[in-house]
C-alpha cells in the first residue's frame, strides 16, 4: 500500500516537474513565453478583425505554440444560428465567450473574432476569463464599406439587411480596451505584433 501510494506521488512529481522543465526548456531556446489567455478582438463588420487574428494565429504557431481561433461568423454558421436581433447576439457572444473560457482553462490561447456590439456582454465575457485581453479594431466605418466586396454594408443602408452593425444596430465601443489598433493607419503585421506584445505582459 505504501508502495503503491509513493510510486503515484513520485509519477504526479514527475509529470509535474516535467510540465514546468518544459516550459523552462521552451523559454529559454526561444525566448518566447506567455500564459493563457483569451485575445478578444472586437470592431465593425471590415474593420479587419479575422485578418489580424489570423496573423497572430500564424505568428504564435511559428513560435511552436497551439493557439485557438474563434471566428463568431465560423461559429454562427456551424450551429446555424440565424438571429441578428439584440436577444440572439447576446447570446451567440455570451456561448462564444464561454467557449473561450473554457479553452483557456484548458491551457489555450484563444483569439476571438466577434463583432460583439455590446459592453455589458464584453465585461461578462471579460469576467469569465483568468486573462483577457480586449482589443478593439477601431477601423472608421467609412473605411469598412470601402472594403466591402459584398456589397453588405449598401444593402443595409437599402433596407435589404436589418440590425446590421453601425448602420441599423449600434455599436457600443469599448470604454478601456486593452488595446486600441485601427487598420486604416496600421498594418496587420503592425498590428499582430502589438497583440503579440501585449500576450508576453
Amino acid at each position: 500500500m505504501i508502495v503503491s501510494i509513493s510510486i503515484s506521488l513520485i509519477d504526479s512529481l514527475v509529470k509535474i516537474f516535467s510540465y514546468y522543465a518544459f516550459d523552462e526548456i521552451w523559454y529559454r531556446i526561444t525566448g518566447f513565453s506567455v500564459s493563457p489567455a483569451v485575445v478578444f478582438l472586437t470592431g465593425l463588420s471590415g474593420s479587419g478583425k479575422t485578418t489580424i487574428a489570423k496573423k497572430v494565429i500564424e505568428k504564435l504557431r511559428k513560435k511552436g505554440l497551439s493557439p485557438v481561433l474563434l471566428d463568431g461568423d465560423e461559429i454562427r454558421n456551424a450551429i446555424k444560428l440565424t438571429g441578428f436581433d439584440e436577444e440572439s447576439r447576446k447570446r451567440h457572444n455570451l456561448n462564444v465567450g464561454y467557449m473561450a473560457k473554457i479553452l483557456e482553462s484548458q491551457g489555450k490561447i484563444v483569439i476571438v473574432s466577434l463583432i460583439s456590439p455590446y459592453d455589458d456582454i464584453r465585461k461578462q465575457i471579460r469576467e469569465m476569463c483568468n486573462k483577457f485581453i480586449e482589443v478593439h479594431v477601431s477601423t472608421d466605418i467609412k473605411v469598412c464599406m470601402e472594403r466591402d466586396p459584398k456589397g453588405i454594408y449598401q444593402k443595409a443602408i437599402s433596407g435589404e439587411i436589418k440590425d446590421f452593425t453601425g448602420i441599423s444596430a449600434p455599436y457600443y465601443p469599448p470604454q478601456n480596451p486593452e488595446l486600441l489598433l485601427d487598420t486604416a493607419s496600421m498594418s496587420i503585421e503592425a498590428c499582430a505584433l502589438k497583440i503579440i506584445e501585449q500576450l508576453k505582459k
